[in-house]
């Protein structure tokens, strides 16, 4: 049984409350009603529902740019001249900009008070029309490296990390679902806009749909940011026992397959831990797996002769939009069979399914491939639910912020094969030479090409899979204390308490 081990009463601004914490140091802030925060904050009052349909509608907004560029990068490197490689160094800077301000700098001014979610989505919003505008009109590559990839990369990133927060706060006694449904709008957001890529984008009209996507997605970032507010740190819902609740998970399915991390981790003891090393190399790979079948599986197919098909529609839009729906299922899944298990099952898929689409394409069964696409696609996203599922589950929820931002940075480095490293790739093994990857010279890639590339998608997954299935288990007490001791850390009262009770 769970005992609390210390409370103690305040009063805020929004009313009295109750700070509690239990004896594996998780901290509940009990007592203030959502609506006196969020009227205090925002000046009218406003319910989790709506909370979290900002926080949805800030993964659907923002996630245009990543997941819309794959169908839209033949039409964009055909219409500027670009080479293969100029092109898709924009997406792998997009990411590195994207990444950044979600994993770095945006957890930073948050932390510190020194950027609301409202302004931050507001300004997202703002950052996004401006991108579109300057992409519509590249017509050198440092534009669009200015314009979609930075100034994008940046409104973007506001918007997938406010509505990561908005979740993880507003919803501690019950986030798994909800993150992933919120989650999931990340990647199914693109849809209306791919399938507007697929039929309507072409050089008459190039400009006046980028204008339509930065303006669409700018202003729907925008209405988010008026119903988002962030809740005071370790805020509780005043009509839920934080203590009772988290009994009652203890006995119920899903925590017997997912115990609860055993103590509260910070980033450094996180990171001297075997499972914190492998959980930031398997993000990784997975990642880069997972972000070079958003950018290239579209690519691939128009090469294959599906492009502008009902198939192609298929593959492309369906791709997206599983790997949307496909999160709050893994979630559920994990729930069930355990989050490592469920982890390994995706990773393994993503890297045999990734074969399926190529196979399926050389031989150009466009049926085929539209289904393995849309297969495919349903697992893409388990790197981005599963960072902060299992990080929450191994290290605890009071640094959950800082210790997800972490691995979320290496998104950069999956964003370099899934954009400039792949291209350089199909462009040299192709035949092409060095000049070629940075001139507009015309390269017709090879069907070997395209297997080195997904060969080596496949192998990051795979690999990914194995760290997590024999090296990612959950952290014990054991070695809480012992990475405590070697940093040089007091042993916290309450985890000396288990330890004198057995």
């Amino acid at each position: 049984m769970e005992k609390m081990v210390e409370s103690s009463r305040f009063r805020s601004p929004y009313g009295e409350y109750t700070i509690v914490v239990d004896s594996a140091g998780r901290k509940y802030r009990v007592g203030e009603d959502v609506k006196d925060i969020t009227k205090k904050i925002l000046g009218y009052p406003v319910g989790r529902r709506l909370l979290l349909l900002g926080a949805w509608m800030s993964f659907f907004f923002g996630s245009v740019l990543e997941y819309g560029w794959g169908t839209a990068s033949t039409t964009v490197i055909s219409h500027y001249g670009w080479s293969l490689a100029e092109g898709f160094f924009n997406y792998t800077a997009y990411v590195f900009f994207q990444a950044t301000i979600c994993a770095t700098i945006f957890q930073w001014l948050r932390e510190r008070g020194l950027i609301s979610l409202r302004r931050s989505l507001l300004f997202g919003g703002a950052m996004l029309m401006v991108a579109y505008y300057l992409f519509a009109n590249s017509f050198q590559p440092w534009i669009a490296y200015a314009g979609y990839a930075a100034i994008g990369g940046i409104g973007a990133g506001l918007g997938y990390a406010t509505g990561g927060a908005i979740v993880n706060k507003w919803f501690p006694e019950k986030r798994g679902w909800r993150l992933g449904l919120a989650n999931g709008a990340w990647a199914y957001g693109a849809v209306p806009y791919i399938l507007l890529y697929i039929f309507a984008f072409n050089q008459s009209d190039f400009q006046t749909i980028l204008y339509i996507t930065g303006l669409t997605i700018g202003i729907g970032l925008m209405i988010a940011g008026l119903i988002v507010a962030d809740p005071p740190k370790y805020w509780w819902p005043k009509n839920v026992d934080p203590i009772a609740a988290r009994e009652a998970k203890l006995k119920s399915r899903e925590l017997k397959a997912n115990p609860p991390a055993v103590a509260q981790w910070t980033a450094r003891e996180m990171l001297a831990t075997p499972q914190g090393k492998a959980q930031m190399i398997s993000f990784t790979l997975a990642l880069a797996a997972s972000l070079f079948n958003v950018s290239f599986y579209a690519p691939f197919g128009a090469a294959m002769g599906f492009g502008g098909g009902i198939a192609f529609a298929v593959g492309a839009a369906g791709f997206a939009l599983t790997d949307g729906l496909g999160r709050p299922t893994q979630g559920f899944i994990s729930s069930i069979i355990g989050r490592r298990k469920a982890l390994t099952i995706f990773y393994s898929f993503m890297g045999l399914g990734g074969l399926g689409v190529l196979y399926a394409g050389l031989a150009h069964i466009a049926w085929l491939w539209a289904i393995l696409a849309v297969a495919t696609g349903a697992v893409s996203g388990a790197c981005f639910v599963f960072d902060w599922l299992v990080i929450a589950d191994y290290f605890g929820e009071n640094y959950i912020g800082r210790n997800w931002s972490i691995p979320y940075a290496l998104k950069v480095v999956g964003g370099a094969f899934g954009g400039i490293i792949a291209a350089v790739i199909l462009t040299l093994v192709s035949g092409g030479t060095w000049a070629d990857v940075v001139t507009s010279a015309p390269i017709t890639i090879t069907n070997f090409a395209w297997s080195v590339v997904f060969w080596i998608g496949a192998a990051f997954s795979l690999i990914a899979a194995a760290l997590v299935f024999f090296v990612e288990k959950p952290p014990t007490l054991e070695q809480y204390i012992k990475v405590r001791q070697k940093l040089g850390e007091p042993i916290p009262p309450e985890i000396q308490q288990r330890v004198k009770g057995g």
